[in-house]
C-alpha cells in the first residue's frame, strides 16, 4: 500500500517518517508545544529518531507532517490519537511559531478531518487545556463543539467533538 498524501493548494500532508526527526526535534521543543501539549523530553536527533519510531510503531497514534507545497518545508503536525478514555480518536495539531496565524493549521486539519470522515462514520474528538485560546478557536472553526470538562493527569481539559453527520 502506498503512502497517502493529502493535498491543498498551499500544503500537503503525509505520514510521519524517520526523515522528519530533525523537524520533530525542533517542534517538540518550541515553547508552545511544551506549554500546551507537554515536554516529551526529546533533546537530540537520536531522541527524535527514537520518538518517531515509537510513534510509528504505536497503532493508536497517527502523526502526519504538514509541508508547504511550494518548498517542501515542514510546518507542523496533525495527529490522530486513540486515547484510552475516548471512544474515537482525538485530533491534535502543533505548528512551528513561524507558521502560526497563517491559516495553515486550519487548512491541514480540514484535509485530515475530510479524510477521516470519508473513511469513518464515527465522531472525532479533541482535547485542549482551557487556557489554550488559539487551539479552542481553531477547534470551533473546524466545527467541533464543546462537550464538557474532564480531568486527566491532575489537569482540567476541555473535550470537543464533531459528528460525521454534521461534517
Amino acid at each position: 500500500m502506498g503512502v497517502k498524501i493529502l493535498r491543498s493548494q498551499r500544503l500537503y500532508v503525509k505520514d510521519l517518517s524517520l526523515k522528519d526527526a530533525s523537524f520533530l526535534l525542533e517542534l517538540l521543543n518550541t515553547p508552545g508545544f511544551i506549554q500546551f501539549i507537554g515536554d516529551r523530553g526529546v533533546r537530540s536527533w537520536v531522541d527524535a529518531k527514537a520518538f518517531c519510531t515509537k510513534l510509528r510503531d504505536n497503532p493508536a497514534i497517527h502523526y502526519r507532517v504538514v509541508f508547504l507545497q511550494s518548498s517542501d518545508i515542514p510546518l507542523g503536525i496533525i495527529s490522530l490519537v486513540q486515547r484510552d478514555y475516548l471512544p474515537q480518536p482525538d485530533i491534535g495539531f502543533a505548528f512551528l511559531p513561524t507558521y502560526s496565524g497563517m491559516g495553515y493549521a486550519y487548512e491541514a486539519a480540514s484535509m485530515v478531518l475530510d479524510d477521516y470522515f470519508a473513511n469513518h462514520k464515527a465522531p472525532i474528538f479533541a482535547t485542549t487545556l482551557e487556557h489554550n485560546v488559539r487551539s479552542i478557536k481553531l477547534l470551533l472553526r473546524l466545527g467541533l463543539t464543546f462537550e464538557r470538562c474532564i480531568e486527566r493527569d491532575q489537569q482540567q481539559i476541555h473535550l470537543y467533538k464533531k459528528d460525521p453527520w454534521n461534517h
